[in-house]
């Protein structure tokens, strides 16, 4: 999704039947959650494996000081690095299309903006 108006559009057109069920899923500190390994992949998947040796360094030395004292950031990607939205939106739509890929039912509609999700699931 671009943003809320382009969704809004977009559901103009769509014809909703009684039993369906409308999800709204909000994740919560995603780029903290991002695999970084997995991530690394869909990079080397996308990109060269330059690219992804760049954005490894990136991801992996990541310091950052918090009342005086200096942390390791060890789990997922940092918060304030302009990097980590884009390999955040990479690895998230590499996690929807293998996830698509391997269910039995698919929704009607599959729409994500940033760490905002939202399903017309049409199975009841």
């Amino acid at each position: 999704m671009k943003d809320s108006a382009s969704f809004i559009k977009e559901l103009k057109d769509i014809k909703l039947n009684p039993e369906y069920i409308l999800i709204s899923v909000d994740l919560i500190s995603l780029y903290t959650y991002i695999p970084i390994n997995e991530a690394l992949e869909v990079i080397y998947y996308l990109t060269d494996p330059d690219t992804t040796h760049l954005v490894e360094i990136c991801f992996t030395s990541t310091f950052f000081s918090f009342e005086g004292e200096f942390f390791e950031q060890t789990c997922g990607v940092a918060m304030g690095s302009p990097l980590s939205p884009i390999v955040t939106n990479l690895f998230m739509e590499y996690f929807k299309a293998k996830s698509l890929s391997s269910a039995r039912l698919l929704p009607k509609l599959w729409k994500r903006y940033v760490d905002d999700t939202n399903v017309i699931w049409s199975h009841g």
